[in-house]
């Protein structure tokens, strides 16, 4: 492999310009496929076989006007709504059903209207049930006195003989009050259902608020970016009336800028580590150019893809996030040592070659991990998470290819440059001395002096306090897991959104006009055994809301019937918004109650809406966690033990792992769940934390952690197989991968940092947590419980029982103490 690495690195660096012509040729094709053929996002978080995704294409069938998804236009007028802008909003929501895209738009005036109809027709009704009951009192009076004019004593037939007319009037009497009954039960219907129609008003009691629902025959997030612009610029044109008009976070989901002001940031923060790290210009502003053009080409192609693939907003964020800090990694370490090189007096093709085949095959074998620890998404069974981690694995596998290619080409024409001017002196006076034939001798002295000042720095001085160091790296770690306990799954709604956002001051405002449950309805589809007639539907579906719902729903409203009678389907509004725990606890609450109410009112019932949908994909997710946990560690342990050829060492590289993953889940928790230092991270409403967020730490960060441990790790067990004893083992190969490891670190820090304030709020908490998790496994882990903890086993580190040891040739002096 090594022979194969060194060979491609030579051929990019013979024929360097051809190498960056075509890397510039792929990313100007890739850039011009993003920019004509993709379009954008186009799926959702589903979960198919789940039972709301079955319900919603039984009822999608069955009620098509229903539609499958659909967006809150949020309307507002500070002194209430005028004939001017009712008008206006009637002309717009009229434009808006006419788009093929649209199942139904629904103007809220005009069920307002008809409930102020239905009402005045209500009372006309109790109005004259009221008439008919004092009809009915009266004759029964006059009644009463004619039967007590007629002697006592009468049989009914003697009464029938004698008074004809009080029989008569006696049966009149009888169907009056059947018939009032009849009319008192319809009546009362007519109640319940306006009752509950009214608790669902689209328009707010003020009289300032109302809300215009689109629904879509396709899912919201597949909706075409046209679809969404001729709904906002439509709406729009009523700000001129003086409204104001906000959006749902269904409508307002923007992916075209997935580069901003903060990613920037991040990537100035990491050229400022690289120029301290190697100390020049050109040096440390190769890796960040080298790798935006390796994760862009590889963005581009990912966002070209969505022309035949659907994805999720997320999905190419995460692969420009991927890139990026693995791409300035991988060139970062190959760079390194390319100058290391240099140093020692190789000529640039040599230093080319040797490069590529060490550092590059670090860099291999680390990008395969990743790639294969971000596909195994797809054991979780669910196409989102998947794609997700297809899109991730694609961006790494593309920074490796240009890593190892690219890097090449550019390093054998920059050759010297890249070094400081000190390190190109202190060249100049090697080459000297190698012409003048003067011997640089390397002695036994120079070795022991090589040992002395390894045990300098961090490195000495976490081997000179191991136990200490191992007791605060995993105490520190402890701490951070304590809140992972509280660990709480969901998917994001507009409560999330940054205040100055649209889906922000649409949900605000429902939830302070309509109540915070109008942003997340619980919808039931009911479908009756026997088939009758509306009013019996309707009478039914009241029925099946009144015995699913409790105390944690505000009203209910039914929202279609089909067209034969035969299935109604219900909204519930909880009390509470769709992430609350309330909401949680109901839906399961109605879940159980499914099967006695179904036997009770002879229909069949279903659950689905967003609400249900996030609720049943978030438990998904919970459960496959373990399975995926479980795969990645056992990759872990293996791995491990082919490239280090130890049994501790994959065990030590494996506890670390989880330490750093688990206490990552505990800082998200107390941030954006909790709510600590909610300002700073600018966490508009503590909630549960982004649904699949851990599944897709444990696979990024796992890569991640596993990279730095064969930087690091490699460097010592070179240093032990010459010969070296265990402890001057460790700190030599510290000394020789420490810094990169930790020039690795703060770069991957600081370019996932800039996504914790992103413009798009699903990917903060999980730039946040990659940046938590990264500083955690580098600094906590690599470069200070491993080194402690391998200082500390000694020998017993690098026991394998499956391969004699042996040590190289060349003789290593004893430790410097002896």
């Amino acid at each position: 492999m090594t022979g194969a690495l060194r060979m491609l690195g030579l051929t990019a660096a013979r024929h360097a310009r051809a190498t960056i012509v075509l890397w510039l040729v792929l990313l100007t094709f890739a850039g011009v496929g993003a920019l004509t053929l993709a379009r954008g996002a186009t799926a959702s978080y589903t979960m198919p076989g789940a039972s709301f995704e079955a319900v919603r294409e039984d009822l999608q069938a069955k009620i098509p006007d229903n539609g499958i998804s659909s967006g809150y236009v949020v309307l507002e007028a500070e002194s209430g709504f005028n004939d001017t802008q009712k008008q206006a909003i009637a002309q717009a929501v009229t434009t808006i059903g006419q788009l093929p895209e649209v199942a139904g738009s629904f103007d809220p005036f005009v069920a307002a209207d008809a409930v102020i109809q239905a009402s005045v027709q209500l009372e006309d009704a109790k109005a004259q049930l009221a008439q008919a009951k004092a009809q009915i009192d009266e004759g029964q009076a006059q009644l009463d006195a004619a039967t007590a004019a007629l002697p006592e004593g009468l049989s009914a037939e003697e009464i029938a003989a004698l008074a004809p007319d009080v029989a008569t009037q006696e049966a009149a009497l009888a169907e009056a009050r059947t018939t009032l009954r009849t009319n008192q039960d319809k009546v009362d219907a007519a109640q319940r259902e306006l009752d509950a129609v009214a608790d669902a008003s689209m328009v707010s009691e003020d009289g300032t608020a109302a809300i215009v629902n689109i629904a879509f025959n396709q899912d919201t997030n597949s909706l075409p970016t046209s679809v969404r612009e001729e709904v906002f610029s439509t709406f729009d044109t009523l700000k001129d009336t003086g409204l104001t008009v906000n959006y749902s976070y269904e409508l307002d989901q923007d992916v075209s800028d997935v580069f901003g002001i903060s990613e920037i940031i991040g990537l100035v923060v990491a050229f400022i580590v690289l120029l301290i790290t190697l100390g020049a210009v050109i040096a440390a502003g190769l890796p960040l150019v080298l790798a935006l053009m390796g994760a862009g080409t590889a963005v581009a192609l990912v966002y070209t893809s969505t022309t035949f693939i659907g994805m999720t907003a997320t999905d190419p964020v995460l692969a420009l996030m991927l890139g990026l800090g693995v791409g300035i990694d991988y060139a970062l370490l190959i760079l390194y040592r390319f100058r290391e090189e240099l140093r020692d007096g190789a000529d640039v093709l040599d230093a080319v070659g040797t490069a590529n085949s060490t550092a590059g095959h670090s860099v291999l074998f680390a990008g395969m991990t990743n790639i294969i620890a971000l596909s195994a998404l797809c054991l979780t069974g669910l196409p989102f998470l998947a794609i997700m981690g297809f899109a991730g694995a694609f961006a790494v596998a593309l920074v490796v290819a240009s890593s190892l290619t690219l890097v090449p080409a550019v390093l054998s024409l920059l050759g010297t440059r890249l070094l400081t001017r000190t390190q190109r002196k202190e060249l100049t006076q090697l080459n000297l001395a190698r012409t003048q034939e003067i011997q640089v001798p390397r002695n036994r002295r120079e070795a022991f002096a090589q040992i002395e000042a390894s045990y300098e720095g961090w490195g000495g001085f976490v081997t000179r306090h191991p136990f200490a160091m191992t007791f605060v790296a995993v105490a520190v770690l402890v701490l951070a897991i304590i809140p992972t306990t509280s660990l709480r799954l969901g998917l994001p709604d507009g409560s999330y959104q940054a205040t100055d956002s649209t889906s922000y001051q649409a949900y605000q405002t429902i939830s302070e006009k309509f109540g915070e449950g109008v942003n997340g309805p619980i919808i039931a589809g009911l479908t009756l055994t026997v088939p009758g007639d509306e009013a019996r539907l309707r009478d039914v579906a009241l029925d099946v809301a009144g015995r699913l719902k409790n105390n944690k729903i505000a009203s209910v409203a039914i929202v279609a019937t089909s067209d034969d009678n035969a299935t109604a389907i219900l909204a519930l509004f909880p009390t509470e918004g769709p992430s609350a725990d309330s909401t949680l606890a109901t839906v399961h609450s109605m879940n159980e109650k499914l099967e006695a109410t179904e036997k009770a009112t002879a229909t069949t019932i279903g659950l689905t809406g967003s609400t249900v949908a996030n609720i049943e994909i978030s438990e998904r997710i919970s459960q496959s966690i373990p399975l995926y946990l479980g795969v990645v560690i056992a990759l872990c342990l293996v791995l491990m033990a082919f490239v280090f050829r130890s049994i501790i060492v994959p065990v030590m590289a494996t506890i670390g792992f989880l330490l750093s993953t688990l206490a990552s889940f505990g800082a998200v928790v107390a941030v954006y769940q909790w709510g600590w230092l909610a300002d700073i991270f600018g966490v508009t409403q503590p909630g549960p934390i982004l649904a699949f967020l851990p599944i897709l730490l444990i696979g990024i960060l796992f890569g991640l952690s596993m990279d730095y441990q064969i930087f690091i790790v490699s460097g010592m067990r070179d240093a032990h197989r010459k010969g070296h004893l265990a402890g001057d083992a460790v700190v030599l190969g510290y000394k020789q991968g420490g810094a990169v490891v930790t020039a690795c670190g703060l770069i991957m820090v600081a370019v996932f940092a800039g996504f914790i304030f992103s413009h798009l709020t699903a990917v903060r908490p999980i730039g946040f947590t990659l940046a938590l998790g990264v500083a955690m496994d580098a600094f906590l882990i690599r470069t200070t419980f491993i080194p402690a903890t391998m200082y500390l086993l000694g020998e017993a580190a690098w026991w394998w029982p499956f391969e004699k040891k042996e040590h190289d040739e060349e003789e290593a002096p004893k430790h410097i103490a002896e």
